[in-house]
């Protein structure tokens, strides 16, 4: 019976042909001897087997041709090339090439890509040029980045692409454009939100005080209000701590602020709010709770510890699961007893399967 039905299993997948078939016909009639259909079933079964390898060649043949060797091709080729390519190629020669390319090629291949700004090209080209310079951090970039910013009529993806690269340059000469751009009615969600992130990675007061007015501002969209919390806790100042610990406790307040406000803070307070983070382990929002207690763990303290060895109690099985991770994370002796009965008697599988690695994890630890 077992034989039968892994000849059932199997013989739908294996290519029908007159070899197969007589296998086949041989390992199901009764009147075969159990030896022969034995051994017509392994045949089978090794076609079958044959057949997976054959596809999965395939498959890795195909992901080296159309990911691998590109990759390889792009980093091998020479300054010389580049250049050539950025004074003789195409707009779509030159889109392909650089789409590739995640470091800096050198000086002067970058002298090369700044000048491709006084030439006439796709937006495609200048777009994907604007991300190569923020990627390789192309210094003298800046006045560029800012000229081509303020034009007219650019479409959302360049216009996105330039702001991000003016972050990753962290230009603070392109406070006033950002914030010219964020107030006109035309401006998308989109865009004000790349003008936020771009505000976290370049930081300075003005900054600061313009995300706090973002945040403050109730009327202005949920999701531009989030991403404000965010880059708030990127700048990593104190000024914007007393309300971001307000906003998390506020039980009215959206979901998803008091979420990203229980992130910022651990970047911002570190020992100081985690009396605060702490009382939300048991709030009514499971998700709230599950990124307070990320938060604790991620500042790592001997208290941080103590509080999520109180959250192995909580009845939510993400928080406990957070709470585990931490102690990993940390390597906190102080939990090995919880940890053990966690291990053990949990009611979340889960968790005891972490609980188990954590265990090994504080083993090699110095806490």
């Amino acid at each position: 019976h077992s034989q039968l039905a892994g000849i059932k299993r199997i013989l739908p997948k294996i290519k029908k042909n007159k070899y197969t078939m007589v296998l086949s016909d041989i390992s199901i009639k009764k009147n075969r001897s159990a030896a022969n259909q034995k051994s017509a079933l392994n045949i089978l079964f090794y076609l079958d087997l044959t057949a997976k390898m054959r596809l999965y060649i395939i498959v890795v043949f195909y992901l080296i041709v159309l990911y691998i060797f590109p990759c390889y091709r792009s980093f091998s080729l020479s300054e010389e090339y580049y250049i050539d390519l950025l004074k003789y190629g195409t707009d779509l020669d030159i889109v392909s090439a650089f789409s590739r390319i995640n470091d800096d090629l050198g000086e002067k291949v970058n002298k090369n890509v700044l000048a491709v700004f006084k030439e006439k090209h796709s937006e495609k080209v200048y777009h994907i040029i604007v991300k190569y310079v923020g990627t390789a951090e192309i210094k003298g970039a800046a006045n560029i980045l800012l000229d081509e910013l303020v034009k007219e009529n650019l479409g959302d993806n360049y216009k996105e692409g330039l702001i991000n690269s003016v972050g990753l340059l962290k230009i603070s000469g392109s406070f006033n454009i950002l914030k010219d751009i964020y107030g006109q009615k035309r401006t998308t969600k989109r865009i004000k939100l790349s003008i936020i992130n771009a505000y976290g990675k370049i930081g300075n007061k003005s900054i600061e005080e313009t995300l706090l007015k973002i945040l403050k501002n109730e009327d202005e969209d949920v999701d531009l209000r989030a991403r404000a919390i965010l880059n708030l806790g990127e700048l990593g100042t104190n000024e914007s701590k007393d309300l971001l610990k307000e906003i998390l406790l506020n039980t009215y307040e959206e979901k998803i602020l008091r979420m990203y406000a229980a992130s910022s803070l651990s970047k911002i307070g570190k020992d100081s709010v985690l009396e605060t983070l702490a009382a939300v382990i048991d709030d009514k929002s499971h998700e709230v709770a599950e990124y307070a207690v990320n938060s604790i763990a991620e500042i790592g303290s001997n208290q941080a510890g103590d509080i999520l060895i109180d959250a192995l109690r909580s009845d939510y099985d993400k928080v406990r699961y957070y709470a585990v991770i931490g102690l990993s994370k940390i390597k906190y002796k102080k939990a090995t007893d919880i940890l053990k009965f966690k291990a053990e008697y949990d009611t979340n599988e889960t968790v005891r399967n972490e609980a188990k690695k954590a265990l090994d994890n504080i083993k090699t630890g110095t806490n």
